[in-house]
């Protein structure tokens, strides 16, 4: 008797991290400890919590609490459920599993959002109750497509999973409601866990004659295991402990299969298989006591004669095991063989492979889809290879696989790519949770979106039908599990690239020399300039270096993929960058100007720009003067844009070039006719103290007269000294301004000069 335990059988991760939970809860002596519902779906486990002080209560039981811990089970509760219990001020553990509690989230903001929350699941699982109390109570709990038929009321759905609920049955409500409903937001929900728990027993169920559950006959994910059991092998039975086993009916098979449902300890599972190894051990004893007495070679060889002791038989017994030993070694249960199809039917294939019997290969042996015909995929003559699976399918035939021996030779590519590090290329045929199935030919392998490339990808739906190349980053043999990986080939042709442009940078960088005429390509423009493809390095023009003329930004003059030529003005050989300067290679329109104008020439010109303090004006292309506010008029400018505008042609006066600062200054009102100057004020002669004896008092005042003492001004005085105006043209000498002050002051007159 062979058995096979499927992998991922026993607890899941949330269920052992909510018994690790209570484990420490118990040891910290949180007093009396309380669980609302059973921390596990087995009884077993249940009654030996209780034995060690864990009682289970319901939600309307916390009311009537006043002291003790409450553990909330992986399951998860509602929402209110947690108020009430912090309203009494006891303390939480809080055991919820993270998936469980990521689907309690979701539906909360998605109902405050304003989507109809729909759950698929039981709706009398406990995780459904409790995913259920985080959107008031008012969510659509659906477990049969037939429960769809009002769904078309609701104008957005936000759709959840239990998450132990059969993938195929969500996809399929899925599908249906997408179908009717304007907006739906679905999320995938199945615990990973529990799929791969159901696919590793599918996997079991499809190699053995009999198939056994572990589990709470009232477990959710243990009967949804059963079920799946079933569907690929008809003998499956469902037991809570060994003692539910019949194990005259297990003896009558020699592959059997086990499993165990998410929330069965480990210790019901090692009782079953210890019982499972007894009964094995005395079968085999049983086997070998018939063959020694009897002498007859009527039982199973390939059991037997591994088992035979050549010195614990006469010479005729070792002749007869050691000649059917020598015609069944290549024969062996699990060996290679190839053989001719000799007759193909519906449901099976029937392979000449040169043994005393025909080989059978079941239609479930040789491909994974049942909507599949066999005569349409294998035809009379062809060679198969299959694995030997058993020496005696019930008929007298040996009963085959191709779907092993593919699956091994698939391991075989799997492994030799991934310690080779072959790049393989497939096609992106669909999405699975957060990643890409892809499809290399031989095999489906799993891409991570984040393994697709360096760059993010929104949405992975679009990558489908995609080429794809990547290597193996990850091989798991035992768990048949690969991981594929574009990613880390893009980066190796990144770093490659960078390496390749780098060399080649450098070694342009080096050809090149300041003053150097280059030609190059526009490649990307800026407002602070431009960058020049100089075959293998870039080259930058400030804008400052395109023209002479004033621009307002360089794609006004150049556009992307012109061809340009430029001089090389300067080289960082620290950090391999080239300055370009295109007006270099341009007359400079200074010289051009210095050339053809001089101080009091008459040119026209054109406003450029407006500021507070004059204007600038286009003398010739790239040569600007200035304006100046007091240059524009002789009556006073108070704002400069009310007289000028941006744009303006008028005739200005050249008054002054500085070549040292490349500066010209302009004049517009010395175009001008200048304005008559005003009469002069005359004096006034009615104050006697001030007539004719001007001398006399410009005596005393600086010949060590009385200094403090002001002299008295009339009425009038002040108002000729309020009258006076200064003009900046008016051709003034200091002399008229302070008339003939120094007269007399040293004893001399105006008839002694």
């Amino acid at each position: 008797m062979e058995i096979i335990i499927s992998e991922k059988a026993g607890y899941c991760f949330g269920i052992e991290n909510a018994m690790k939970m209570v484990r420490n809860t118990i040891a910290a002596d949180h007093g009396k400890i309380y669980t609302l519902g059973p921390i596990s779906h087995n009884p077993q486990e249940t009654r030996r919590l209780a034995d060690q002080g864990v009682t289970i209560i319901e939600d309307n039981d916390v009311k009537n609490l006043e002291s003790g811990c409450i553990i909330l089970r992986s399951h998860g509760v509602g929402k209110k459920t947690i108020e009430a219990i912090n309203q009494k001020g006891l303390p939480i553990i809080n055991a919820t599993c993270p998936f469980v509690r990521a689907i309690q989230k979701k539906v909360e903001r998605y109902d405050a959002a304003g989507y109809q929350i729909v759950i698929v699941g039981n709706k009398e699982h406990p995780e459904v109750i409790g995913a259920n109390g985080w959107c008031r109570n008012k969510a659509l709990i659906i477990n049969d497509i037939n429960q769809l038929e009002n769904i078309e009321s609701y104008d957005r759905i936000c759709i959840v999973a239990q998450t132990t609920i059969i993938k195929s049955r969500f996809n399929e409500i899925c599908d249906m409601i997408r179908s009717r409903v304007n907006e739906v937001v679905i999320f995938n929900t199945i615990c990973r866990a529990t799929a791969e728990r159901q696919a590793a027993a599918a996997k079991t169920a499809k190699e053995v004659e009999y198939m056994i559950v572990i589990g709470g006959y009232h477990s959710s994910n243990t009967q949804k295991l059963v079920d799946i059991c079933k569907s690929h092998c008809e003998k499956t039975c469902h037991i809570e402990t060994i003692r539910d086993l019949d194990l005259t009916e297990v003896r009558k098979y020699q592959k059997i299969g086990i499993t165990a449902g998410a929330s069965t300890p480990d210790w019901i599972v090692k009782e079953v298989l210890e019982g499972m190894e007894e009964q094995n051990k005395i079968a085999e004893e049983n086997v070998v006591v018939e063959v020694a007495t009897e002498e007859q070679p009527t039982v199973v060889v390939e059991d037997v004669v591994e088992t035979i002791e050549k010195d614990e038989y006469d010479d005729a017994n070792f002749d007869f095991a050691a000649e059917i030993e020598e015609s069944l070694k290549t024969i062996r249960r699990g060996a290679e063989i190839e053989g001719e199809v000799i007759h193909i039917a519906e449901d099976e294939v029937i392979l000449n492979i040169g043994y005393k019997a025909d080989g059978i290969v079941k239609k479930s042996d040789f491909t994974w889809r049942s909507d599949e015909v066999l005569s349409e995929l294998v035809q009379l003559g062809d060679k198969v290879w299959c694995i030997v699976t058993d020496l005696n399918e019930g008929s007298g035939n040996v009963k085959l696989s191709k779907i092993k021996y593919d699956n091994r030779l698939v391991q075989k590519q799997l492994s030799d790519a991934f310690d080779n590090k072959t790049i393989l290329e497939g096609t992106i045929k669909d999405i699975s949770g957060n990643g890409l199935i892809v499809d290399i030919g031989f095999t489906d392998i799993y891409m991570p979106a984040s393994q697709y490339h360096v760059r993010y990808v929104k949405d992975l739906n679009t990558l489908i039908g995609e080429k794809v190349k990547g290597i193996i980053i990850d091989y798991n043999p035992k768990r048949r599990r690969a991981i594929l990986s574009q990613k880390i080939i893009l980066e190796k042709d990144m770093k490659e690239r960078r390496e390749q442009v780098k060399e080649m940078k450098e070694k342009r960088f080096d050809e090149l020399n300041v003053d150097d005429i280059v030609k190059g390509v526009v490649k990307t423009i800026t407002n602070f300039g431009i960058f020049v493809d100089l075959d293998g390095i870039d080259g930058f023009v400030h804008r400052s270096d395109l023209t002479w003329e004033k621009i307002n930004e360089p794609k006004d003059i150049v556009e992307k993929g012109q061809e340009i030529e430029a001089k090389v003005i300067a080289k960082n050989d620290e950090d391999k960058k080239i300055k370009l300067s295109v007006k270099a290679l341009m007359g400079r329109p200074w010289d051009d100007f210095i050339a053809k104008y001089n101080v009091d020439d008459e040119v026209e010109v054109t406003i450029t720009n407006i500021l507070d303090f004059g204007a600038f004006a286009e003398v010739i292309p790239g040569v600007e003067g200035l304006i100046h506010v007091s240059e524009i008029s002789y009556n006073r400018v108070e704002s400069v844009a009310s007289v000028l505008n941006t744009g303006d042609v008028l005739t200005v006066k050249i008054i002054g070039i500085n070549p040292e600062k490349e500066k010209i200054s302009l004049s517009k009102k010395a175009t001008e006719e200048a304005p008559a100057r005003p009469a002069p004020t005359p004096r006034s002669s009615g104050s006697s103290s001030n007539a004719g004896s001007g001398d006399r008092d410009r005596t005393s005042n600086y010949g060590g007269g009385d200094r403090n003492r002001r002299p008295q001004q009339s009425h009038n005085s002040n108002n000729n000294r309020n009258k006076t105006v200064y003009e900046e043209t008016a051709n003034v000498t200091l002399g008229d301004s302070f008339g003939n002050l120094f007269d007399g002051l040293f004893g001399d007159s105006e008839d002694d000069k």
